[in-house]
């Protein structure tokens, strides 16, 4: 293990021993909820600390944190359980179900109790973030608690739906905004959720528990109101300024994890509840299946620990009653955002199309998300060459369990990537096509950084490009008419004529460095021309679903334009666009119309084995009733 470093965020995982870890569904209002058991190794803990998350992309940005909070904390002796509430993470529901906030509360409540009749604990304390303090507050308010952290509580409902608006209005999202509620970050609010989040007000309330600790960010306004309310009712409360709350919220893959706030919790929660574990007591057993509604229709989910060397975690959306042969589709890490993806895209779409048929695996690779790294200086790598590796695994895992059934890869932003180079570069003939979703690059090389800049260049591009075959700009600019003047405008396009594209080194020292153990690693030089011949020749297609704006069919075209199109005249590619969508599907609009391109592109390339199936299936059943006849 690695020494913990002395500063107080490190991109490093802490020098703690993780403890026993099991994924696992628990029932709460008769819908199953997906959270995470943290033990110390070979022990049963008395004391249990309920976890409870924020919301909406906070929870995707604080995933991360948290799963460090947790090991720290199963280190100390505690069981830990952290979970998804309904319509959350990778729990069942949906985000327009009714009366969320109530839900939610009953979620809290179903999850403390399952640490006491399941887990064996007999004292329960809870952690909650943002708007997940406001919920173990309220809780505690019902229930005797052992000791709260509030950690950069809402104190304010209010407050927090005018965050979430003000979110909303600063994405510039109008033209594709929800008709209803609130739409912030990937994630809508309705009416009615925006109703019952302005109701709480922490301020109002009180706690059956003698120990608080309200830790606070940077930006605490009611932080000591709440302290010097809560000490009005004789609770002992203690309020902690807490480091690196913003590198904890950032984007996921820029999130570094703050070992000196999660220290300062850990140590205040031992220094209270004083833990303690014994090595005999129940054994315990996960429910590791999930029977959930998508819509109309009911699927499946469960666990799959797909490797522990390294350590691989999924989860499979398929349908119930009914066998197909569809393929597999597995779904890809969008940057460093775990399985559910960016705005929890990957969730309602793997079950969509589990509906109809498709086995549908959300994945984590190695050092993303739940699929822990044994090396700590690699947890977070969006561009991860061992991805192949992983990619490699999990196809034998698939094949092992059904070897007819061939698999599709799919990929959004750096899982584009993912998909496209493991159909370029790994032999496994399961792999029949990669679905790339907005990819930003084809190729990657270690010390590369994307960024924001680059893709405002090429999008600048790409609209200077097609502004030169447009006559009435050509007029304005002979006669003098635009802005910059004739040579001022010369110089602008000039200076946009030629895209700033990463340069690729051909060092055989740094290409072997980045070599995985599968043989397979990011390509020594830039050649997509013949890596699409070389997809082609294994006998795999490519599609690719593009939003406005975004550069990966510009990318295409500017780097292999007469190969792609001739493999679009054989069908061998596809790409089709998304309009009025950003990179990440972040609107509710977006979002549906990606679901059905996607549906629908799958139909068109799938569909007949399902027409065949069900004539098979006709056929079957008219000749047993001839038989019973």
């Amino acid at each position: 293990m690695t020494t913990e470093p002395q500063s107080h965020v490190t991109e490093g995982v802490s020098c703690v021993d993780p403890g026993e870890r099991t994924a696992f569904y628990f029932e709460s209002g008769g819908r199953s909820l997906f959270a995470w058991l943290h033990r110390p190794a070979g022990a049963v803990a008395e004391h249990g600390v309920l976890i409870c998350p924020p919301l909406g992309h906070e929870q995707v940005h604080s995933h991360r944190t948290l799963r460090h909070l947790a090991e720290r904390l199963a280190a100390q002796g505690f069981a830990v359980v952290r979970f998804d509430y309904h319509g959350t993470g990778d729990s069942d529901g949906a985000e327009d179900d009714p009366q969320r906030v109530a839900t939610w509360l009953t979620n809290v409540s179903d999850a403390a109790e399952w640490l006491r009749s399941e887990a064996g604990c007999r004292k329960i304390s809870l952690v909650g973030l943002r708007m997940g303090a406001a919920l173990a507050a309220l809780y505690a308010e019902q229930h005797e608690v052992e000791s709260l952290v509030l950690w950069a509580p809402i104190v304010k409902g209010r407050r927090y739906v005018r965050e979430l608006t003000a979110l909303s209005q600063t994405a510039q999202l109008a033209a594709g905004s929800a008709s209803r509620g609130i739409e912030a970050m990937g994630f809508v609010y309705g009416d009615e959720t925006v109703g019952e989040l302005a109701q709480i007000d922490l301020l109002s309330r009180s706690v059956r528990c003698q120990q608080v600790l309200v830790a606070s960010s940077a930006n605490a306004a009611g932080d000591s109101l709440l302290l010097e309310h809560l000490s009005k009712q004789g609770v002992e409360v203690e309020m902690k300024a807490l480091p690196g709350y913003e590198e904890m919220m950032a984007e996921p893959h820029e999130t570094q994890v703050s070992h000196e706030a999660l220290r300062s919790i850990v140590d205040w929660m031992k220094a209270k509840a004083q833990p303690t574990a014994t090595t005999t007591g129940r054994t315990f057993i996960s429910g590791a299946t999930s029977i959930l509604t998508s819509g109309a229709d009911v699927v499946r989910e469960s666990i799959h620990q797909i490797s522990s060397t390294p350590n691989l975690f999924g989860i499979l959306s398929e349908p119930i009653g009914r066998s197909t042969s569809l393929p597999w589709i597995v779904m890809l890490n969008a940057g460093a955002a775990y399985r559910i993806g960016p705005g929890r895209i990957h969730v309602p779409l793997a079950r969509q199309l589990a509906a109809l048929g498709y086995l549908c695996l959300r994945l984590d690779i190695n050092g993303i998300g739940d699929s822990v790294a044994a090396d700590p200086e690699k947890e977070n790598d969006t561009y991860a060459a061992t991805a192949f590796r992983d990619v490699g695994l999990v196809c034998d895992y698939l094949h092992a369990q059904q070897p007819g059934r061939p698999i599709v890869l799919l990929g959004l932003c750096s899982g584009a990537y993912v998909a496209f180079q493991s159909a370029a570069q790994l032999p496994h003939p399961a792999i029949i096509e990669s679905i790339l979703i907005n990819p930003l690059v084809f190729y990657w090389k270690e010390g590369m950084i994307i960024n924001d800049t680059n893709n405002d260049q090429l999008v600048a591009w790409r609209e200077y490009w097609k502004a030169i075959f447009k006559w009435s700009h050509w007029k304005m600019l002979l006669t003098g008419k635009t802005r910059a003047g004739f040579m001022g405008s010369i110089k602008r396009f000039a200076g946009h004529v030629k895209p700033r594209f990463p340069k690729f080194g051909r060092s055989a020292a740094g290409i072997a460095q980045a070599t995985p153990q599968s043989g397979c690693a990011h390509p020594a030089r830039r050649d997509l021309p013949g890596d699409l011949s070389r997809i082609v020749a294994a006998g795999r297609t490519l599609a690719m679903f593009v939003s406005d704006n975004d550069p990966g069919y510009f990318l295409l075209m500017y780097q292999a334009r007469r190969k792609a199109k001739q493999l679009m005249k054989q069908g061998k590619l596809q790409c089709r666009f998304i309009h009025n969508a950003d990179h990440t599907f972040s609107t509710a609009q977006a979002r549906q119309t990606f679901y059905q391109s996607l549906t629908d592109y799958l139909h068109r390339r799938f569909g007949s084995r399902l027409i065949e199936e069900q004539a098979q299936d006709d056929e079957c059943e008219l000749l047993v009733q001839t038989m019973s006849t």
